[in-house]
């Protein structure tokens, strides 16, 4: 596989009571609120995240500039070496998410040649089975089918929706890659982007665009025919491999 292929498996990691449910094509939309909240209550396993939808860029002290003024108008500089402005639509919190692990074959796996198999990389799969532990792994074998399945009934609800591989960047050392004027006339962008402490997570997202007063459950039909269960994730053991043919890696 040379450096502009590239092939992408989607998964999903579900709680044993909802895989049939899950299968049958239902999908849950959480807003976006329940990933903040869950930073706080699961902190050590880095699930949820306080800054979701977040927008943040670096200060420079040779150009932003701050005073404290008094009552009576006086104006103090305020001197900084290092600052970091993080701005945030409120409304955000109300856009309902439902999350999807992606794997890239070309950077997520390593490969053995005697056996002709790829297997997870051991980092990646040791903190994906830590956080998703007790649940079912559920491969979805058609993957722009099923794009195309949850499109039509996003479609069919008039659900305004935007989908994509999340983007992970340092929110220490890094501005924002989106531009503030791209933020302020599409914010629900934003929450296709994360701090690099969640990259392990490889997130493939759909977004609902518009806020909702309540969570979104999603019905696309039956998908057993392009997804299957591939048992529960041990600690240390995320359970998934893939044999190759030779011309695959040319």
């Amino acid at each position: 596989m040379n450096e502009k292929q590239d092939i992408f498996i989607l998964l999903k990691c579900v709680e044993k009571q909802f895989v049939e449910s899950t299968l049958d094509g239902n999908f849950y939309f959480a807003r976006n609120s329940y990933f903040i909240d869950l930073e706080e209550k699961q902190s050590d396993k880095g699930i949820g995240d306080e800054r979701e939808g977040v927008w943040s860029r670096l200060l420079n002290p040779q150009e932003d500039q701050f005073c404290f003024i008094t009552e009576e108008g006086k104006e103090f500089p305020l001197n900084f070496e290092k600052g970091i402005m993080r701005q945030t639509h409120s409304n955000l919190k109300d856009c309902p998410i439902c999350c999807f692990v992606m794997l890239s074959l070309k950077n997520d796996f390593d490969v053995d040649e005697e056996q002709n198999i790829l297997t997870l990389k051991p980092e990646l799969e040791r903190k994906l089975s830590e956080q998703f532990v007790g649940r079912d792994l559920i491969i979805f074998t058609d993957t722009d089918g099923f794009i195309e399945r949850m499109d039509a009934a996003c479609e069919r609800q008039n659900l305004s929706r935007m989908r994509g591989r999340v983007k992970y960047y340092d929110d220490e050392t890094e501005c924002h890659p989106l531009p503030l004027e791209e933020v302020e006339s599409n914010p629900a962008r934003k929450l296709l982007y994360k701090r690099k402490f969640f990259e392990f997570q490889k997130e493939f997202r759909y977004i609902l665009k518009k806020p909702q007063d309540k969570d979104i459950p999603l019905n696309i039909g039956n998908i057993r025919d392009i997804a299957y269960n591939l048992g529960e994730i041990k600690a240390g053991k995320f359970q998934i491999s893939i044999h190759y043919s030779k011309e695959l890696i040319v």
